[in-house]
């Protein structure tokens, strides 16, 4: 408790991760993007904003580039070329990782799922297996064993969702959650996880 205490008070005043939240959910080249909207789009997509709000890009999409390619203010078309000299596509560096010590012109760069994760990590749930917080989604939050799926509820959860294993407090529709606390986690765990509609499926192991 006291690691996981430390560690927030260390992150506690930083800016939401608006750096990295675009590439957390996508792992593969191709098989994270709705079907209405080509990943061989992208580039084109980036370089009309980058016309349009460079600053915006900048924070958004190209700091999180040069990170993945061990660069350090590299333009779009720059990244471009960077990318290419080492045989990759720009497909290929958004789907690289990120990593929990990369540090962006504000500080770290967590979003609300990762935020729990990183403290989670920091707490030592995660001990023996090898992640990165920045890679979870909220769905990879619950999928992960480490919740009570039989819990004593209180008697106001049992009334209001008697089916179940967990307590929703608000909302006018019920959360049902795929696969709630089933996931042991593992080392590179959400690397390399596609996410096509319409069924979403996880491979093990991805």
């Amino acid at each position: 408790m006291t690691a996981a205490v430390d560690w927030f008070k260390k992150m506690e005043g930083y800016p939401y991760g608006y750096h990295n939240f675009l590439f957390g959910w996508v792992d593969t080249p191709e098989d994270n993007f709705p079907n209405q909207m080509p990943y061989l789009l992208l580039p084109i997509v980036f370089e009309i904003f980058d016309k349009i709000s460079h600053p915006v890009v900048n924070s958004f999409i190209l700091e999180a580039l040069n990170h993945r390619l061990e660069s350090s203010g590299l333009g779009y078309h720059e990244i471009i070329k960077e990318a290419s000299a080492r045989g990759m596509t720009l497909d290929q560096v958004i789907a690289m990782p990120e990593k929990d010590y990369w540090v962006y012109s504000d500080g770290p760069s967590y979003v609300c799922s990762c935020l729990v994760v990183g403290l989670w990590k920091a707490a030592g749930l995660f001990e023996g297996a090898n992640i990165h917080a920045t890679e979870f989604t909220p769905k990879d939050i619950y999928n992960l064993n480490f919740f009570n799926t039989n819990p004593d509820l209180p008697e106001q959860c049992k009334l209001a969702d008697p089916d179940l294993p967990y307590c929703q407090i608000l909302g006018k529709y019920k959360m049902e959650l795929p696969n709630y606390s089933i996931i042991e986690p593992y080392t590179h765990m959400n690397e390399r996880c596609p996410s096509k509609e319409p069924d979403y499926v996880r491979p093990d192991g991805c």
